[in-house]
């Protein structure tokens, strides 16, 4: 063909298109029950808009980081704290805006490597958190400060595999989970325990474990020395012995049947590779915590497609018994995503956050010792006329979730307004590398750790502005936080 027909069949192409776009009706066409559109040429310039007016997300995330980062001269010092408990939007938002919210929390967490326990963090989700996404990172940062290793407590029967830990089970176990999938059943005595899921042991069963070696793996999750069996329902003459690398075998049983939880706990000398606990017997196991020295963990809790309104079918006695017997004392609900899909209206919302705050009341009730931070939705983008854009009444449920949480003594962190609001996740997307995959839902692992640093770094500033306190007299502090002068940064 020849240059100059070429030329001519692209710019008749070119008029076709403009003629297309011109003419073709905004709202598509109907043709076999199908609604075909075209795309207009203003949607077009539009794209072109929103390309230039994108937001730099790489700079975004910078500032988000510096905004938990403080000057050390201790006029300065306080100018931060008083601008991040005020009027960050980064921050964890609290409660009347008390910034001693997590100060008694803090306080068992710096006294726990001392006495020698281990105080838990239960981090439940929806499929965010999966493969030990964002609590991971938590975990680590907090073992950092506070002490403590290991991975944290484990289901028996694991639905999905994890970047913290491998493990498997074989013998006489059935699975049961309050969120069901193609291995798991509902169980009609509701006693699922505080990881939403239990096996029930019937015979003879092995558990086996191994230190993650991946290099997803935190540091500190690859120390285990400290490896409990949380129980209950147990029949007479219940067995367990538990084989580590090299070191002898540890024997425990139960030689009378039990109705409530109990949590059975072996010391190791050393850190280990690899184990595996042998049962014998008839219980239901509710978790495995693996543990390292004394300090702080996070147990991952991750629940695909829930919207987080029904834990209050939990047993409340089993529930009540292994939060004590395990020493949880915050426990962080993210959730939001998965109620999207059936909110079409104000009310819909409304319905949602009133099975919210049941929630939070049932927590209140088995938990009494926990503090309970909520950790909004993230965007979320879908097609709407072949544009992506934020799902329609996702920015007012996570408002009504923030003003809803805060009225009823639950703390809240923006994931959403973290990311940069409306239209972010297709940023965080169109990243290199992606921060978030295709499905414009759900993070990446690279996604995941920048959420879960921010997350933790947010809830730490208030660690530091509580040691800061400390060197300090109160009413001085109080009088300080409560002019409204605040310097601008």
């Amino acid at each position: 063909m020849r240059p100059h027909n070429i030329f001519l069949f692209f710019i008749g192409l070119f008029a076709l298109m403009f003629a297309c776009w011109y003419l073709f009706p905004s709202e598509g066409v109907e043709v076999g029950g199908v609604r075909l559109r075209f795309p207009s040429y203003e949607s077009s310039l539009q794209d072109l808009a929103d390309k230039k007016a994108a937001i730099d997300l790489d700079s975004l995330l910078q500032a988000v980081q510096k905004s938990y980062e403080m000057v050390q001269e201790r006029g300065d010092t306080l100018d931060f704290f008083k601008e991040y408990i005020t009027s960050n939007p980064n921050r964890i938002h609290l409660p009347g805006d008390d910034y001693t919210f997590f100060d008694s929390l803090f306080a068992g967490f710096d006294s726990a490597a001392a006495a020698g326990r281990v105080d838990r963090v239960l981090h439940y989700g929806d499929s965010q958190l999966e493969m030990d996404r964002i609590s991971s990172e938590l975990r680590q940062r907090l073992q950092e400060r506070f002490g403590g290793s290991g991975p944290g407590m484990v289901p028996a029967l694991k639905p999905m595999s994890s970047v913290s830990i491998t493990q498997n089970a074989t013998g006489s176990l059935a699975r049961y989970a309050l969120v069901t999938d193609t291995l798991s059943k509902w169980s009609p005595t509701h006693r699922y325990g505080p990881l939403t899921r239990f096996a029930v042991l019937s015979g003879e069963a092995r558990f086996n474990f191994r230190r993650a070696e991946n290099r997803y793996a935190q540091e500190r999750v690859r120390n285990i020395s400290r490896v409990s069996v949380l129980l209950g329902h147990n029949g007479p003459g219940l067995s367990m012995s538990l084989k580590c690398d090299t070191l002898e075998i540890l024997r425990a049983s139960i030689d009378t049947a039990r109705d409530d939880v109990t949590l059975v706990t072996w010391e190791l000398p050393a850190n280990v590779e690899r184990g595996a606990i042998t049962f014998s017997g008839e219980a239901e196991i509710y978790g495995i915590a693996l543990d390292g020295g004394p300090g702080v963990t996070v147990d991952n809790v991750a629940m695909r497609g829930c919207s987080g309104n029904i834990f209050t079918s939990i047993d409340s006695t089993v529930m009540r018994q292994s939060f004590d017997k395990t020493g949880t004392r915050l426990i962080i609900l993210q959730f939001g995503g998965n109620a999207m899909p059936g909110i079409g209206s104000k009310k819909a919302i409304s319905i949602y956050l009133d099975k919210m705050v049941r929630q939070f009341d049932y927590f209140k009730k088995v938990a009494p010792g926990a503090k309970l931070l909520f950790v909004g939705p993230a965007d979320m983008s879908k097609s709407v006329n072949g544009s992506l854009v934020t799902w329609p009444l996702l920015p007012e449920l996570n408002d009504s979730l923030k003003t809803r949480c805060l009225a009823n003594g639950v703390a809240y962190w923006d994931t959403f307004n973290m990311m940069g609001g409306s239209g972010s996740m297709r940023e965080w997307v169109n990243h290199n590398p992606p921060l978030a995959g295709p499905d414009y839902i759900h993070f990446t692992t690279r996604g995941a750790a920048e959420v879960g640093s921010a997350l933790a770094k947010s809830l730490l500033v208030y660690d530091d502005f509580r040691r800061l306190r400390s060197t300090l007299p109160e009413e001085a502090v109080k009088e300080y936080i409560s002019k409204k002068d605040t310097v601008a940064r």
